[in-house]
């Protein structure tokens, strides 16, 4: 199998200020450095942020909710809402567990485009209209919610055996019980680094430990992902 050389790159991820450089070649060709690069439909970047994919999701999004306006304006309500969750929602959702952001920021932005959806889907643009009301009245869960529920149910499906996901094979059980944990909990993974702290594993077993015991019991997934939701509506 021949590589093309012109789509080949480096990249080069470390914290130290000054690294030791080395070039690196395929065949003849020294591959270029690059910061960022498409891995998979996720934008990867050397200093292990997030924001330039959350930049080019949020983008396309609304790109996506600027057509399904203009060309869905009268329509009704249920189509509205299926032309949300079709077209637009699934962008920002793509592969959300593994670039869930922490910052308030990037959720923000990332819920205002919902929070416009909301306003086009029920033709509510008064500004007296409560936003947060209309979301509740559509049932919908915030995105946020959503993305935290999404790992859940992945270290969920892992705990399982129903997904290959290793690195839980060396969680060790929380063996300091309070009434703030639970039978299953976990020890907190620690880390230096933001980059670390909230990346998935880390902020999953915390979000994990924080679970009501009962709904750490149930099996099946789509109840668990229910329950986890329900949860987080209510907290």
């Amino acid at each position: 199998m021949a590589f093309n050389v012109k789509k080949c790159f480096i990249m080069r991820v470390t914290h130290v200020r000054n690294p030791k450089m080395f070039n690196y070649k395929l065949g003849e060709r020294i591959l270029e450095e690059t910061k960022q690069h498409p891995y998979l439909g996720v934008t990867i970047s050397n200093n292990l942020s997030w924001s330039t994919h959350i930049n080019k999701a949020t983008s396309a999004a609304n790109r996506s909710l600027g057509f399904i306006r203009r060309n869905l304006y009268s329509c009704p309500k249920p189509l509205k809402q299926t032309a949300y969750m079709s077209l637009v929602r699934p962008l920002l959702e793509y592969s959300n567990s593994v670039w869930d952001p922490h910052q308030k920021e990037y959720i923000n932005k990332l819920e205002k485009i919902q929070k416009r959806a909301a306003r086009f889907t029920t033709n509510t643009y008064d500004k007296t209209t409560s936003i947060t009301k209309l979301i509740k009245e559509l049932e919908w869960d915030t995105l946020q919610n959503r993305r935290t529920a999404n790992r859940l149910v992945i270290l969920h499906k892992a705990r399982q055996g129903l997904l290959a996901l290793p690195v839980v094979n060396s969680l060790k059980p929380n063996l300091r019980q309070s009434r703030h944990t639970h039978p299953e909990a976990y020890q907190i993974i620690t880390s230096n680094k933001n980059c670390h702290k909230f990346s998935y594993l880390p902020r999953t077993v915390t979000d994990w430990n924080k679970l009501p015991y009962p709904i750490t019991q149930i099996q099946d997934s789509a109840s668990f992902k229910a329950a986890v939701l329900q949860h987080l509506r209510e907290d």
